[in-house]
C-alpha cells in the first residue's frame, strides 16, 4: 500500500462510531443478506474519498473481499490490507483502504439483496459513485467530485516537483533530452516520434495500447478459463500470480499497460503466459495465492481451493 497503515489502524482500536475515515460494524456475519454488499460499499466510498479503514466484528476472507469487488466495482482495486486488532479485548478485523489513484471506483452493477422478510434493499446503483459523508456512505455530490479532482491535482503536482528535483539534481555532464512530436491524432497524442535529430531518420508509429494491450482482467479470466476448459481462475488467482512474479508495467511492459485513467490492460502475451505456467505445473495458481498470502500483514487465510 502506499499509504501508512498504522495511521489507520490506531484509529480502528480507538474508535467509538463511525466517522469519515473510519466504518465500525460492530457485527459482521459473511452469511447475512447483503453483509457483503454493504462492505463493498464501504470500501468504495473510503477508497474514492482519500482512505480509512473498516472495523468488522466479524471473520472476512481477502479473497472474497478481492473477488467481490473484482465482480461490482471498476476499475480493478487492490490497495487494501486486512489486519487482525484487539478492541476492548476482543479480537477484530481491520480492513485499511488506500486512497484510489486517478479514476474514482464506480460500481458496474446494481448491489440488491432481499432482507429476512422479504424486502428488497439496494445497497448501491450501477452507475453509482460514492463517497464518505460523514458516518455514511452515500452518492457522490459535486462537493465530493471537486474534492477528488483537487486530489488528483495536488498528487500530479507533487511528482512534477520530484521530477524538477531529479533535473535539478543531475550530476554535472548529464543532459536533458527534448523529443520531437510529429502528426498528433484527434485526442492531440502523437502518432509519431523521432528520437534524433536526423530528419533523414525513419519514424516509429504509436503502438495503440487498446491493440497491443486488449484485455481487462474480467477478460484475461474469461480467456483463460476458456482455454483452460473450465473455470479454474478468479481475480485474486491472477493478483497473485502478478504480485509473486513481480509483473508490473515497469517489469513487464510486454504484459501490463497502466492508462493514466482507467483499469491495467494485458495482452496475448499474457494470457499465453498464465496457460502456459498452468500447463507446466497444475499447482500454478494455489502456489502463487500460497506465496501470496505468506507476504500479506494478516495470514490467516485459507489457502485451499
Amino acid at each position: 500500500m502506499a499509504a501508512d497503515p498504522n495511521r489507520f489502524l490506531n484509529r480502528a482500536a480507538e474508535a467509538k462510531r463511525s466517522s469519515k475515515r473510519v466504518e465500525l460494524v460492530e457485527r459482521f456475519d459473511p452469511r447475512a443478506p447483503g453483509a457483503w454488499l454493504d462492505l463493498v460499499r464501504d470500501v468504495a466510498a473510503l477508497a474514492n474519498s482519500g482512505g480509512g479503514v473498516v472495523v468488522l466484528g466479524g471473520d472476512v476472507e481477502e479473497e472474497q473481499l478481492h473477488e467481490e469487488l473484482a465482480r461490482y466495482a471498476e476499475p480493478e482495486f487492490e490497495a487494501f490490507e486486512l489486519h487482525d486488532i484487539n478492541r476492548a479485548g476482543r479480537p477484530t478485523t481491520a480492513i485499511v483502504v488506500d486512497g484510489v489513484a486517478n479514476t474514482p471506483l464506480v460500481f458496474t452493477r446494481t448491489g440488491r439483496y432481499g432482507s429476512a422478510n422479504g424486502d428488497e434493499h439496494v445497497a448501491f446503483a450501477r452507475g453509482g459513485l460514492y463517497f464518505r459523508h460523514g458516518a455514511r456512505s452515500e452518492p457522490a455530490t459535486g462537493a465530493d467530485v471537486r474534492d477528488f479532482i483537487k486530489r488528483q491535482l495536488d498528487a500530479t503536482r507533487t511528482q512534477w516537483l520530484a521530477n524538477i528535483r531529479q533535473v535539478m539534481h543531475a550530476p554535472d555532464g548529464a543532459e536533458v533530452a527534448v523529443i520531437e512530436t510529429a502528426e498528433r491524432d484527434d485526442e492531440g497524442r502523437p502518432t509519431l516520434i523521432r528520437l534524433t535529430t536526423d530528419p533523414h531518420a525513419p519514424l516509429y508509429g504509436q503502438v495503440d495500447p487498446d491493440r497491443s494491450h486488449p484485455y481487462r482482467q474480467k477478460e484475461v479470466i474469461r480467456e483463460v478459463n476458456a482455454r483452460l476448459g473450465g473455470a479454474v481462475v478468479n481475480a485474486f488467482d491472477v493478483l497473485s500470480a502478478r504480485r509473486v512474479h513481480a509483473i508490473s508495467e515497469e517489469t513487464r511492459p510486454e504484459f501490463v499497460h497502466v492508462p493514466k485513467f482507467g483499469s491495467p490492460q494485458y495482452s496475448d502475451a499474457f494470457v499465453d503466459w498464465l496457460v502456459g505456467e498452468h500447463g507446466r505445473d497444475a499447482d500454478f495458481f494455489p502456489r502463487a495465492k500460497a506465496k501470496y498470502l505468506a507476504t500479506r500483514p494478516r495470514r490467516r487465510a485459507s489457502t485451499a481451493r
